[in-house]
């Protein structure tokens, strides 16, 4: 924990400040304007609905979630290493590797998904 905990503070609490929500507020903004384009498209393609809006409700879990993990995650930049800090490693896998990180590799499928289906050949 005391090693994830030294390097969150220079990687995640630094550059990681700005990237980190430009990621993933944009990812998330891009795939509601598929999903949003999608709906509205006269000439849509079979197959592409679904997975663009499992992406879109994914990625918006992944936001969420992330309300519940920056905390944790900033909490680092005053919390000194011992039972604090083995407390947030914790924290911070349950709800930002397992929970999270599930709902963003599944948005990110149901985008490759919809991406497929795509350029698909409609017989």
């Amino acid at each position: 924990a005391a090693a994830w905990a030294q390097y969150s503070r220079q990687a995640d609490l630094r550059t990681g400040l700005v990237a980190y929500p430009v990621e993933g507020i944009g990812a998330t903004l891009l795939i509601l304007a598929a999903a949003l384009s999608d709906y509205f498209d006269r000439n849509r393609r079979r197959g592409v609905a679904l997975p663009l809006y499992l992406a879109a409700a994914c990625s918006i879990a992944g936001l969420v979630l992330t309300a519940k993990v920056a905390p944790i995650m900033l909490s680092l930049a005053s919390l000194q290493n011992g039972a604090p800090t083995e407390h947030a490693f914790d924290e911070f896998f349950v709800w930002g590797l397992y929970l999270r990180g599930f709902v963003d590799t599944l948005a990110f499928i149901a985008v490759v998904w919809a991406l497929s289906n795509l350029h698909r050949r409609t017989g």
